[in-house]
């Protein structure tokens, strides 16, 4: 009789890379069930102006997409304050109707030069199941 054992050797080998392989692929790396990829950014111009860019994409069409709201913060030693916040009210363009993605350019003019600042962007999606958010900090600029 002979010996099957490398043919069984060579099909739990086979088992085991399949396996191995499976959760490096299941799972897709997304923001929310909603927000499909997000990012912020703040940099200074050259007039000393801040300009914050933040950009949304959504897994599908949303009834609203863009930002509740952008921060300008302001590093006091201790922590952070905030100088200004643009919101829905004051910024109609935050946001955006019936579209899978959005962006838009902020500007602003710093209260203190030398100062380190960051902006805190809140992305916001929403659509007929629900709402999407996501908090996003920029990296520091010092003016």
């Amino acid at each position: 009789m002979k010996k099957k054992w490398p043919i069984h050797i060579l099909s739990m080998l086979l088992c085991m890379v399949m396996l191995c392989g499976i959760p490096a692929h299941a799972a897709e790396a997304r923001a929310s069930d909603r927000i499909y990829y997000s990012t912020a950014t703040l940099s200074k111009a050259s007039n000393g102006d801040l300009s914050v860019f933040f950009s949304v994409r959504a897994t599908g069409a949303m009834e609203k997409i863009g930002a509740s709201s952008v921060a300008i913060q302001r590093s006091s030693g201790s922590g952070w304050v905030t100088e200004y916040t643009f919101n829905t009210s004051n910024t109609p363009t935050l946001q955006r109707e019936n579209r899978d993605q959005y962006g838009t350019v902020l500007t602003y003019s710093p209260r203190y030069t030398g100062a380190s600042y960051r902006a805190v962007v809140m992305i916001y999606v929403k659509d007929a199941t629900g709402i999407s958010t996501q908090q996003l900090i920029s990296k520091i600029v010092t003016t």
